[in-house]
Formats: structure tokens, sequence, C-alpha cells
């Protein structure tokens, strides 16, 4: 109680997370770490009741890989509860501690950590009053971090404004286009790139505990603030906001890490910690200019959009890469695209599905490959001369001539369409 009573005396004086975890660290004479929901650290007290050296690599306690940390943090999300972590180093887990969610309603702020001595170290407090401790003290954070928050949304909600319309190409003169880049932090000797990043939530609302607990709807806002604040924190020229179900930033290139090194950083850093979430991340094409803002936006977001269309979860996609898919995107009438492939290979899925063969891999093998016998045969495990055979049957049930470019080209789309309708 003396431990709730001081720490929240400090939040109404107005203190925030940093001389909270300093007040905290002194009364219960332990090292304190408050991390954020991607478990990184925000602010870092290390005091011990014995004078040592102590080492805590850039302050995580935890490598965010390991499965049986994810259920530490997945347990914690669901009870809401304090619990006690016992040094587990082959598991990632360097330190015992004693971590507690900081929470307000469904939505987890962060994690507060009290790490406990080595074995034979004197215990300044029994087990349940350090629990309780963490209990108490992560209600105080709690308020702390809201009201830190909503003044920083404040100032975000204003650059939102400033922002939107530039990305959806509201402001038309170019003057103003210009000025109102400006004030975003838009620097026009440098050259930026848009990203788009949309997290999927599907594998989390059918196997996730989180999602059991009721957390699903939430969960996608609170994951994109904290890949926006990861994003701010590897890259503090980019221009980032959160619109609906997807963040954007505009990266400057020329600075580490550019825009294709940072997406990258970011999807695993994310995989590991939340792999029921993958993040996909659309790469729009190079602006030069504020008035290229718009024009980057619509074409990372594109790319993000097709890639989650076809089956490439997770990944990062760059706009200028995605070939033939920016042309099949337009169709928007499934119908049309269906009778194409009915058109192309009709007759071979029919004859698969009759036969009981896999022509349809051997096709898909033999384009991928370039064409060529030797490595389709190598790809597929049969010889050269069955690989021969299988393409000449195809050509024949098809009426197919794959020494044409056109033929193949033909070929290739119709793949890519049941490619998107999940046939293999």
């Amino acid at each position: 109680m003396a431990i709730h009573d001081r720490l929240g005396a400090l939040v109404l004086q107005g203190a925030d997370a940093g001389a909270i975890t300093v007040a905290l660290a002194e009364l219960v004479d332990r090292p304190v770490l408050l991390l954020d929901a991607l478990l990184r650290p925000l602010t870092i007290e290390l005091r011990w009741p014995v004078e040592r050296e102590v080492d805590i690599e850039a302050g995580l306690l935890w490598d965010p890989n390991e499965a049986y940390v994810g259920r530490v943090i997945q347990t914690m999300a669901g009870e809401r509860r304090s619990m006690r972590l016992p040094p587990l180093p082959a598991w990632g887990v360097g330190h015992g501690c004693v971590l507690a969610p900081v929470a307000v309603g469904d939505a987890t702020l962060g994690y507060l950590a009290i790490l406990e001595p080595e074995t034979g170290e004197d215990e300044a407090a029994p087990a349940e009053a350090e629990l309780l401790a963490a209990q108490h003290a992560a209600s105080v954070y709690a308020l702390a971090l809201m009201r830190e928050r909503l003044a920083a949304e404040v100032t975000t909600e204003l650059r939102d404004e400033l922002l939107e319309g530039l990305l959806v190409g509201q402001v038309t003169d170019e003057q103003a286009t210009r000025e109102r880049a400006r004030r975003l932090g838009y620097d026009e000797a440098l050259s930026y790139q848009a990203l788009v990043l949309v997290p999927d939530e599907g594998g989390a609302r059918s196997q996730s505990l989180l999602a059991r607990e009721g957390w699903a709807a939430g969960w996608r806002r609170r994951l994109l603030d904290s890949v926006a604040q990861l994003v701010r924190d590897r890259a503090p020229q980019a221009i980032v906001t959160r619109r609906r179900d997807e963040l954007v930033a505009l990266v400057p290139q020329g600075i580490h890490p550019g825009p294709s090194d940072l997406a990258r950083t970011v999807t695993l850093y994310v995989a590991s910690l939340y792999p029921e979430w993958p993040l996909t991340i659309g790469l729009g094409g190079v602006c030069r200019a504020p008035r290229e803002i718009a024009r980057s936006y619509a074409q990372a977001r594109r790319a993000a959009e097709v890639a989650l269309r076809f089956g490439r979860r997770g990944e990062v996609v760059n706009f200028d890469d995605l070939g033939l898919y920016r042309l099949l995107f337009q169709i928007g009438d499934r119908a049309e695209l269906r009778a194409f492939v009915e058109q192309v290979l009709g007759p071979l899925l029919e004859y698969d599905r009759k036969h009981r063969t896999d022509f349809l891999r051997t096709i898909r093998t033999y384009l991928a490959k370039d064409n060529s016998l030797q490595a389709t045969a190598k790809e597929l495990f049969v010889h050269v001369n069955t690989a021969s055979y299988r393409i000449q049957r195809i050509q024949t049930i098809t009426g197919l001539n794959l020494s044409k470019t056109e033929d193949c080209l033909l070929a290739r789309v119709a793949l890519m369409i049941l490619e998107d309708e999940g046939v293999s």
C-alpha cells in the first residue's frame, strides 16, 4: 500500500513514466523495466540490493522468438494478472522477475518487470508482496501512460489530418502541398517511398488465446500503434500515420535503414513476437516531390492488397516488382477471370481430375523454370524424357504451343488467377 500511495501521488503530480520507474526501483530495491507492447524498453532503472555488474542487453529480458515467452505474454494478456518468471536461459529468459501487464480496459499499453535477486541473495519482500506491488504499480503506470498517450494523440490527430490530404490527393495546389509537407517534416532534398503496413488477424481469430479472450477487436489497432513507434525509433525521419486498418509511413531513401530494409526489419520483428499476426508491407514508387506522395501511397496500397489477395501474406512486396499482378488486380469481375482460366487451362484441370494426374504442377514448374526440361525434371524428380512427354501431353490437351511466347503468357496469367483462388 505504501508503494501504491507513493506512486499514486507521483502520477497525480504529473510525473511521467521515467520518474515513476525511479521511485519504484527505490521502493523495491530492485531493477525496474517498463516495456511497451512489443517488449521494447521504455524506461529502465537498474538497482540491486547487492553491488554487482548486470548485463541486460539493450534492456530486453527475453528473446521474443521463444514460444515460451509468447505463451507467458498471452496468458497475462488474457488473465490480467502479474506473474513470476524464473530465470530460464535455455528459453531466452535471462533473469527471474515479476511481470505485470500495464492495461486499461482491454488495451495492453506495455509490461512492468521487476527483476528478482539471484539465488542466495537477500530478498527484500515476500513473494506475494512482490506480486501485489507489481500489480499496484502497473495500475499507476497505466494512468501515467494514458495521460501521455492522450496528449500524444491530440498532436498525432493534427498531423494525421495534414498527411491525410497529401495521401489521397485532396490538396491540388502545388505550393499548398509543399507547405503542408514541410510542416510534417518532409525534406525536399530527399526522395521518399510510401510503405503501407497491413496486419492480418486471420490466424489469430481461430487459434490465438488473445482472440478467445475477446482481444481480437482492438488488437489490430494496438499492434499498429506499437509498430508505428517501432518505425519512428528505427527511422526518426519517417513520417508515420495510422489509417483505419493500416499503417502508412513515408520513409526517406539514402538514410539507413532505407525503405526496403526497414520494411524487412519490421516484418521479421512482428513475426517473431506475434506469429499469428503476419504483417504484410507494400512499397510504392519513389516520390521526389510532395505532389508525388499520393501516387506512391496508392501504389504501396495496391502492392499490399495484391500480396494479400495472391497468397503472399507476411511478405514485403514492391509495386515495381508486381508485373502482371498489377493488371490482374484491376479486374474485379471474378467470373471473367474464371472464364479466362477455363478457356486456357480448363481441359487440363478436367483431365487432372478425371485421370488423377498432376499436369497442372508440371506446367507451373516448366514455366517457372523458363521452359527448361532439365530443370523441370530435376524439380519434379523425374527423368527428362518423362518431363518431355508430360509437356507434349499438356500441349495436346490444352491446344497451347509452349514454344510460343504468347501461349506461355496466357498460361502464366491463368496460373496466377488459380493461385489467387488457392489452386496449386
